[in-house]
């Protein structure tokens, strides 16, 4: 629709620019036919006693100005044609008001709507400009444009440049076409006046019309990025029920089944324990391989919720690998201190530090709005300490979501405790005792 706009708009321009060039070329040909005209019938004398000075060649007036009208329709066309940065299309701006002014001067200042076709040219050649759509600006060049096309009247300038007029050398023509002449004359300035405010109408309902679809595209797109949010946040609940499943499955095919048989292996001792002692110590021995079976069962479980990071890097590395694809893909900042001297962290441990600063990046983009994120690493002689720390938004009254709930969780599996300081952006500190980490 809005090209469509554009396109009418465009159209109007190039009519009004070829009904000025045929402006131009009839108030030259009258001057050249009535000319002619006079020197045919011998009122040279008669001619040169109404005017106050010397008039210019007819031949000049003709081609001087229909050739600076040709140059004047090239620019404008090359002009549209091209593309050019803001500061060249001054010049061309320039270029055309000095084209103008030469055609205004060579039809001897008898027609001064060529300026009205150059500030149109401007307005619709600089609509991508920012410029343009501040209206304090629009409205000076229009208020410059429309008094130098009051003031350059023939009315004003003629009388005090002492020029002849067009309607003198229409005098002299025959009686029968003077009246046909003027009329037309008229008529075709007249139609320019009225294409000129015609187009300065439409102009100002495309620029209405282009600011309402720009709100309603923002609008939409407003409306599909809630979409996105909540299609994601739906696949994002989808992907957990999923693996919460995976893993309840695979609880129950292991420690389930695991502990059932324990607690029957533990019933049979104790119905032998008074009878025949050395077979309720065989019954242990099996239960004890049982339980061993059933641990490595639950670490195999465990193993396949690690990050694919963890399963070919080192801890460090692989969070710094993490961290560098966040800064890349969101542009945010990342400080990273890493002050661990070698731990010896459980695959579980790694697991949860890993899950912990993965959330706390997302979170402080998703609901923070973070430009900053300082993550430092750091340990003492009986604990390590992870504390993370954004420029986010915060929050006064902090209420845990699924996300800091599953943190708590984690950490409370490896024996850690965690804090969270949302007053000034949002601080995660979490504390892993050393003494109670498994070599």
């Amino acid at each position: 629709m809005m090209n469509i706009r554009l396109k009418r708009l465009l159209r109007m321009r190039r009519l009004m620019l070829w009904l000025n060039a045929c402006i131009v070329l009839f108030d030259s040909s009258l001057f050249y036919a009535a000319s002619n005209q006079i020197v045919q019938q011998n009122n040279s004398y008669q001619f040169l006693l109404l005017l106050n000075r010397l008039p210019l060649s007819p031949i000049h007036i003709f081609w001087a100005t229909n050739l600076w009208m040709l140059a004047l329709i090239l620019l404008m066309s090359y002009r549209h044609h091209a593309s050019h940065s803001a500061g060249i299309a001054v010049y061309y701006f320039a270029g055309e008001i000095i084209l103008a002014i030469i055609i205004y001067l060579s039809l001897q200042m008898t027609y001064n709507g060529i300026f009205l076709l150059v500030l149109i040219d401007y307005f619709l050649y600089s609509r991508n400009m920012d410029h343009i759509h501040h209206l304090p600006f629009w409205i000076v060049i229009s208020v410059i444009f429309l008094l130098s096309y009051s003031v350059s009247d023939f009315a004003i300038m003629g009388s005090y440049f002492k020029m002849p007029s067009l309607a003198t050398y229409i005098s002299f023509l025959p009686y029968r076409y003077r009246s046909w002449l003027t009329f037309i004359q008229n008529f075709q300035v007249t139609l320019n006046l009225l294409l000129f405010i015609g187009i300065i109408v439409y102009y100002g309902m495309y620029l209405l019309a282009e600011e309402r679809d720009i709100q309603e595209a923002l609008e939409k797109a407003d409306r599909a990025n809630e979409e996105l949010k909540n299609y994601a946040a739906l696949s994002e609940k989808i992907a957990q029920n999923r693996e919460r499943k995976r893993i309840a499955r695979d609880i129950h095919d292991t420690v389930g089944h695991t502990l059932t048989g324990i607690a029957a292996g533990v019933d049979a001792a104790k119905v032998l324990i008074d009878i025949n002692p050395q077979a309720a110590k065989t019954q242990l021995d099996k239960i004890s391989r049982a339980v061993k079976s059933g641990i490595k069962g639950v670490r195999k479980t465990l193993n396949q919720m690690r990050p694919g990071a963890l399963s070919n890097y080192t801890l460090e590395t692989s969070l710094r690998k993490m961290l560098e694809e966040y800064s890349d893909i969101s542009r945010l900042k990342i400080h990273f201190n890493y002050q661990w001297q070698e731990p010896d962290f459980e695959k579980t441990t790694e697991n949860v530090i890993f899950r912990i600063i993965e959330e706390s990046i997302t979170n402080s983009l998703r609901h923070g709005h973070a430009s900053e994120v300082m993550i430092d690493c750091l340990e003492s002689e009986s604990a390590y300490f992870l504390q993370i720390q954004d420029n986010g938004t915060g929050a006064k009254e902090f209420k845990p979501g699924f996300g800091i709930t599953q943190m708590r969780e984690r950490v409370a599996i490896i024996n850690g405790q965690m804090t969270i300081d949302s007053v000034n952006g949002f601080k995660i500190t979490v504390e892993i005792p050393k003494e109670k980490e498994k070599k």
